[in-house]
């Protein structure tokens, strides 16, 4: 139990640092006014899948509001085509470095750190972007304001402030019930880049996505992701294998495809061997076989997403994809997906005494103790019953026409 709270100290800790060197690298920033001309925007979004994907919601209304600003986003490395779908991103950067799952940086991350710095101190002095837009205060993104600030950026756009007073101040009572992309508006907002506004949702732009599927599927399929970055966030393999056959007797013509990254491959594959012999054949397992920009594709042409609180259940919700998402120790009132059909995507949160927790390692029992207790059978009768609204509401409007 003692490594266990020394561990979560020390996060923590790096946390808290992280945020004070951040607000006192904002103090060298002053009030200068943003060129008149199209201004060259960086955005910095350290962080893992469905984080940079909540980001890309706010983006298109900086450039907007900015008369067109040329956007540069720093992304981690394999990331990147993530913003296939955001029109107004004229590049993209790749570190090797930055933010790991439940903000703990990875040893590959940390041999990546010197490499990173290269890159943002090049990219800056080449680009000398006016204005940086900091969505997730990380050592390497203080280091990226600091350098900009000596090469002519105007303004600074950062978290820190808000952190700070969800961990000391005011802000403790939203830490959990605020999403987290109206928190990026409210940063927007105090810079003068936003407008002020009673809802934040005004504020975003979801991706333009075609309505066919990806050129190698045919037909209709479901798209299924039981894998996570973190252990604590999976839906036990054995049910998502009990909906699948549950949704394969309902939905004959379907084929089921399981999504992810290469590591959840082995993930992946257990679950369609858990499946019933009758319907395995209907089971494809691309997980790691396509890049992001292609995973875009594919989940924007499913029936339905069903997935953990990850990436896939982002993109899917950016996409206007119908999305189940399962929660367990996360909050989805801070983290749930974003869509603009918000009434196409379905939380599945046990709520419990004990969450939102801080996600390190569950005290109270295995690490199906929130999501083992979200019954497949509830989740089979929700997507049939959505499924079947969807066919009336599309025969509806052909009988209008």
């Amino acid at each position: 139990m003692i490594p266990g709270r020394l561990r979560l100290f020390a996060r923590k800790f790096d946390t808290i640092s992280t945020y004070v060197a951040s607000y006192l690298v904002g103090r060298f920033y002053g009030s200068a006014p943003i060129p008149a001309a199209a201004p060259r925007v960086m955005v910095l979004k350290l962080d893992n899948a469905g984080d940079v994907v909540l980001s890309t919601l706010v983006v298109p209304r900086v450039a907007e509001m900015l008369g067109g600003a040329e956007v540069v986003y720093v992304v981690k490395k394999g990331l990147g085509g993530l913003l296939s779908k955001v029109e107004c991103v004229s590049s993209v950067i790749e570190l090797p470095s930055g933010l790991g799952h439940c903000s703990r940086v990875g040893a590959s991350e940390r041999d990546g750190l010197a490499a990173s710095k290269r890159i943002i101190k090049e990219a800056i002095r080449t680009l000398r972007p006016q204005v940086i837009i900091d969505l997730r205060p990380t050592p390497l993104s203080n280091y990226a304001a600091l350098l900009g600030r000596f090469y002519g950026t105007r303004r600074r756009v950062s978290l820190d402030k808000q952190r700070l007073s969800e961990l000391f101040g005011k802000g403790r009572d939203m830490k959990w019930s605020r999403h987290e992309v109206e928190s990026f508006c409210a940063a927007l907002e105090e810079a003068g880049i936003f407008p002020r506004e009673t809802d934040f949702r005004r504020s975003l732009t979801f991706w333009k996505c075609e309505d066919d599927s990806w050129p190698t599927l045919s037909g209709k399929y479901f798209i299924i992701q039981p894998g996570a970055v973190w252990e604590y966030k999976k839906w036990p393999e054995r049910n998502y294998a009990r909906l699948i056959d549950s949704l394969a007797c309902q939905y004959p013509a379907h084929s089921f495809v399981l999504a992810g990254s290469l590591d959840e491959r082995s993930v992946c594959s257990r679950v369609r061997e858990m499946t019933g012999w009758a319907v395995r054949d209907r089971v494809w397992n691309l997980a790691g076989k396509t890049t992001l920009a292609e995973l875009v594709d594919i989940v924007s042409g499913a029936d339905m997403v069903i997935a953990n609180d990850s990436g896939v259940a982002h993109i899917a919700g950016a996409s206007g994809a119908r999305t189940v998402v399962f929660f367990g120790p996360s909050s989805p009132e801070r983290f749930r997906p974003l869509s603009a059909r918000q009434k196409s995507v379905k939380v599945f949160h046990y709520k419990l005494q004990c969450n939102p927790c801080e996600q390190d390692k569950c005290r109270e029992g295995p690490h199906t103790y929130c999501l083992g207790r979200i019954n497949p059978l509830e989740v089979f009768e929700y997507i049939r019953s959505s499924l079947n609204d969807g066919l009336q509401d599309a025969k509806a409007a052909l009988e209008n026409k």
